[in-house]
């Protein structure tokens, strides 16, 4: 599968559109996505057999006990699957926008993030990218160490993978 990657800004229209960008089009070729709550306060647009993969992690969750079964259920209850119109739109559920502080007319970051597209209220994107922004330009991030990849509980294991 080839992964999304890249930045860029645009704009919610009136109607809670958002052009999905051509460099990241190539993967919703059935011209449908499936756009879900996301952590971070962010929004992840999904192709099908990567949000099927999600799902799997969430009905796993249910067996957890409550938070386990909230979570999943969070994650039914604010995912939407949307058309992609003949100008590469987006049309972003009311609930959805509201989730991640998008508004129309106002600057959303569309970000490619491996194995999903992420939405983002600008000022929150530079807000949460600021620390790894800073680790990266003064050489202490992890993915310039020799050491292990980024572990813990938030990275590993299906409860973080959510």
């Amino acid at each position: 599968m080839e992964r999304f990657y890249g930045s860029f800004e645009y704009s919610l229209d009136a109607k809670g559109r958002i052009i999905l960008p051509a460099r990241l089009r190539s993967q919703f070729d059935t011209k449908r996505a499936l756009v879900s709550c996301y952590v971070d306060k962010c929004l992840a647009v999904w192709t099908h057999d990567e949000f099927n993969r999600y799902l799997s992690r969430a009905e796993a969750m249910e067996g957890r006990g409550s938070e386990g079964r909230n979570l999943a259920r969070t994650l039914s209850a604010l995912s939407a699957e949307v058309e992609i119109d003949a100008q590469w739109r987006l049309t972003i559920p009311a609930n959805l926008r509201d989730y991640a502080g998008l508004e129309a007319d106002q600057p959303v970051m569309v970000i490619g993030a491996l194995n999903r597209i992420e939405l983002w209220n600008v000022g929150l994107w530079r807000e949460r990218m600021a620390p790894s922004l800073e680790s990266l330009a003064n050489g202490t991030s992890a993915l310039f160490s020799d050491g292990p990849a980024l572990t813990g509980p938030a990275l590993t294991g299906p409860v973080g993978a959510l």
